[in-house]
């Protein structure tokens, strides 16, 4: 049986999934700022569509990538009933883009 995970393993756990989440929303914001810029100015090109894209892509994302690192960090710290629950909602985020991609 392995200790349990001290108070400074928390608080960089919660850092490292606040830094994740907040690099996935500017970087999201960003793409969606720029492809609207780009649709009030120029209408007709491609580019602003799949800057759009891929900031909604990125705002998806972003709470997925959450899941995993956490899932990883559970497994890695060996707490197996958090890794093992935190799999199955990354499996059933999985099924649910897989669904819809369908």
């Amino acid at each position: 049986m392995t200790a349990p995970p001290s108070s400074t393993d928390d608080r960089g756990f919660e850092s490292a999934l606040g830094r994740l989440l907040g690099i996935g929303v500017l970087a999201s914001s960003a793409c969606l700022a720029l492809g609207l810029a780009l649709t009030l100015l120029r209408p007709d090109e491609g580019a602003q569509r799949a800057l759009l894209t891929s900031g909604l892509v990125l705002l998806m994302a972003t709470p997925i990538a959450r899941v995993a690192v956490s899932a990883f960090t559970y497994a890695r710290r060996r707490d197996w009933l958090f890794a093992a629950l935190t799999g199955i909602v990354l499996l059933e985020l999985f099924a649910s883009v897989a669904a819809a991609l369908r």
